[in-house]
């Protein structure tokens, strides 16, 4: 294999576990808005139901992220309690089964009316998201940036559920080679948008880890909401609203993200645009220049 190929994948039981966990504020990244329109669609939970949530994130807080995370065997397996039963503590694999069982017509409930929604954008990114001559593109451009060679491999994309006007991506948290994008309510007109929110996710899951990140570690090695600035100002600038988002996607620049003001957006993408111009890479004298732009974004923008 010679270039990137991305795989768009449903899985009931990755979805299963997002709807879980999500309900389960286990986490502070959990979506909030999220669990208001859930609750407001799938009326009253019951305490049984209640009950098995908080149990749910006692077990979690055990199997936070990394080679532990409770999540990545919902994602990765067709029968995940086969790995599960191997990897849990029996009393927290026994608590987990029962958990999902009460839940299993509450999730059924909502998947009915998500797995419509998830399957029209399956086949809108199916026929959008694998152009060649535009991943070539891509792809050659985000390798001078960042220093790297070409991406050469296939990256599944899990689609979940959604808000109309919340969609987003992470990526790394499985494996190397997924990214888990939030997206069923998002508006099908809006696809480009999409890819570029993809594109960014992998720019995080490959690009920017090769050469970018040690510069960055080497002149703030002890300081990670410095280096978490920079890498997420930087890839911001490129997609999905920044100069690359612009160039290839045609995406609507307003702001980089809701994180990032207007003031900040003018300079991080003039900034970007000169090395592309000039077919540079991201380098020491980039990394200080990011950090002096936007350096009160510290602890805010990650």
């Amino acid at each position: 294999m010679d270039t990137i190929k991305f795989n768009i994948k449903i899985s009931k039981w990755a979805n299963f576990y997002f709807f879980i966990q999500n309900l389960s504020e286990w986490h502070f990244s959990n979506r909030k808005d999220y669990n208001l329109f859930w609750r407001k669609t799938l009326g009253v939970f019951s305490t049984q139901e209640e009950d098995a949530l908080k149990r749910f994130k006692k077990i979690h807080l055990q199997y936070p992220f990394g080679e532990l995370y409770l999540g990545r065997q919902f994602f990765l397996e067709e029968n995940p309690w086969v790995v599960l039963e191997q990897k849990l503590l029996k009393e927290d694999f026994i608590n987990l089964k029962k958990i999902f069982s009460l839940l299993k017509e509450k999730f059924d409930n909502f998947y009915n009316q998500e797995l419509f929604l998830l399957k029209k954008w399956q086949t809108t990114l199916q026929k959008k998201l694998n152009n060649k001559s535009l991943i070539t593109a891509i792809n050659a451009t985000l390798s001078k940036l960042y220093a790297t060679f070409l991406l050469s491999k296939d990256i599944t994309i899990y689609l979940l559920p959604s808000t109309k006007n919340h969609t987003g991506g992470t990526g790394g948290i499985i494996n190397d080679k997924s990214i888990n994008l939030e997206i069923s309510h998002f508006s099908l007109e809006k696809p480009n948008q999409v890819i570029g929110i993809i594109w960014h996710e992998v720019t995080h899951l490959y690009f920017e880890k090769q050469s970018f990140l040690l510069l960055v570690n080497k002149k703030y090695p002890n300081d990670p909401d410095a280096v978490n600035l920079i890498k997420e100002a930087a890839n911001s600038s490129l997609f999905p609203n920044g100069v690359l988002g612009i160039k290839f996607l045609n995406t609507q620049r307003k702001l980089l993200s809701t994180k990032i003001p207007l003031e900040y957006t003018k300079k991080l993408v003039t900034l970007a645009d000169i090395f592309i111009k000039e077919n540079k890479s991201f380098d020491d004298e980039y990394i200080k220049k990011v950090y002096s732009l936007t350096y009160k974004l510290k602890g805010i923008l990650k």
